[in-house]
């Protein structure tokens, strides 16, 4: 009896180890934070981590988002309307995000598998593509 008693505090002990106090805290409240619109105005008063930027046109559709709050990252996609989407160019030699064809680092099953960095354009701290019909875009 005292045996069984004394293994499993070690295995509670060694189990315990395992977890930090981070990885407790993520599995009882993840980082993540999304959200899916209709449009912006179903989003409007919205703050935080699933607040639409202001880039996204008001006539946009089906909009996803998801943010992960531990690393200021987010992605996001949405449906076009009539109005257009207003970029500038991105420094493709200097932008590391795109460079490197990397994104904010976090997947969704609505995240495409690659992004081609050369239809990568910017607004503000967006990296923003169209593919399929469909606009997307991440803050790295």
């Amino acid at each position: 009896m005292k045996r069984r008693v004394l293994v499993s505090l070690s295995l509670a002990v060694a189990a315990s180890s395992l977890f930090s106090g981070c990885a407790i805290a993520n599995v009882v409240s993840p980082p993540f934070q999304a959200a899916i619109y209709a449009s912006p105005a179903d989003a409007a008063g919205v703050t935080g981590a699933v607040a639409l930027p202001s880039w996204v046109p008001a006539d946009a559709t089906n909009i996803r988002i998801k943010t992960d709050e531990t690393k200021n990252a987010t992605i996001l996609t949405f449906s076009p309307g009539a109005t257009p989407v207003q970029y500038t160019p991105c420094d493709a030699g200097s932008d590391p995000a795109v460079k490197q064809n990397t994104t904010a680092g976090l997947d969704e099953t609505w995240w495409p598998q690659s992004v081609d960095p050369a239809g990568v354009v910017c607004t503000g701290s967006w990296h923003i593509f169209p593919l399929n019909g469909a606009w997307y875009g991440w803050t790295p």
